[in-house]
């Protein structure tokens, strides 16, 4: 099983969730996914997701757009392109900005396929059990 790309992708097959906690439950498997340390520091706890591209600028809710974070970064970044900002901070670590380049290029669909999966999920849910 991959990593949900989308709060969405949570919902499949899960009638027992709500939308607001298939939605927490997704961006809190973020916030621990750096060991739940901040992506940028390493230090302070991530209690917070960063849009790595803001939403300001055209950025997604997509898993490969956010990145753990503590409430510090995430305010200090604000809506500035992340590397611009991560290189200028005292904390920058090259190993540290290989991890997040690593986990933007972790995507497991394109956008232009986005809309065909969902149609396929619908025909799957759709389809009678034999059970």
């Amino acid at each position: 099983m991959g990593y949900a790309e989308d709060w969405g992708e949570l919902m499949f097959s899960l009638q027992c969730l709500s939308k607001g906690s298939a939605k927490r439950q997704f961006r809190e498997t973020i916030r621990y996914s750096f060991g739940g340390l901040c992506a940028y520091c390493r230090c302070k706890r991530a209690d917070t997701v960063d849009h790595l591209k803001p939403r300001s600028k055209g950025g997604s809710n997509l898993r490969s757009n956010l990145v753990p974070a503590c409430k510090c970064c995430n305010h200090s970044k604000g809506s500035e392109d992340w590397l611009t900002w991560y290189k200028r901070q005292e904390f920058y670590s090259e190993v540290a900005q290989e991890l997040i380049e690593e986990w933007i290029a972790n995507k497991r669909m394109d956008l232009e396929n986005y809309d065909e999966r969902i149609n396929n999920r619908t025909e799957v849910c759709l389809t009678a059990s034999t059970i």
